[in-house]
């Protein structure tokens, strides 16, 4: 029999409410990772080798700071799930996306363009499902540069 491979990945948790840094800490690494929240205490990422890896990673230091932490590779789940999970993180990174291309306008010095280079290679790496925003936001960011050479 060959295993099937996984679709996401679930991440679920529970933290003491003694601090909240481990909160903040946990909830700040999903959005890096690009994780659509299910509740307060699950997230899920599509799978791939290395978000699987960095969701143990994110299981270990929760379980670190006193916490508990299921990684829960996840080989199905109902299509209409699938897309509201896309939708969402879509949603979200069509959102960041948009405020690239906002601070993509006017003149911009070398080191506002670089930053936004970087911030825009962050989106991208937590884009996984290629939202519609991605292109737009790469021709106003170009745009921005040819306007800085032309100056």
């Amino acid at each position: 029999m060959n295993p099937v491979t996984p679709k996401w990945v679930v991440l679920t948790w529970r933290l003491p409410s003694v601090s909240s840094t481990p909160r903040v800490t946990t909830w700040r690494t999903l959005q890096r990772m690009g994780a659509a929240l299910l509740t307060p205490g699950a997230a899920v990422v599509p799978y791939s080798e290395d978000l699987l890896e960095q969701t143990e990673w994110l299981a270990e230091r929760i379980v670190e700071s006193g916490g508990e932490a299921w990684v829960l590779p996840v080989t199905e789940l109902r299509e209409r799930d699938e897309a509201q999970i896309r939708a969402r993180v879509r949603s979200a990174r069509d959102e960041e996306y948009e405020t690239l291309r906002a601070k993509a306008k006017g003149q911009l010095s070398h080191r506002r363009m670089v930053a936004l280079e970087h911030g825009y290679r962050s989106v991208v790496s937590r884009d996984h499902f290629r939202a519609a925003g991605r292109v737009p936001a790469r021709h106003a960011i170009d745009k921005a540069r040819v306007r800085g050479k032309a100056m």
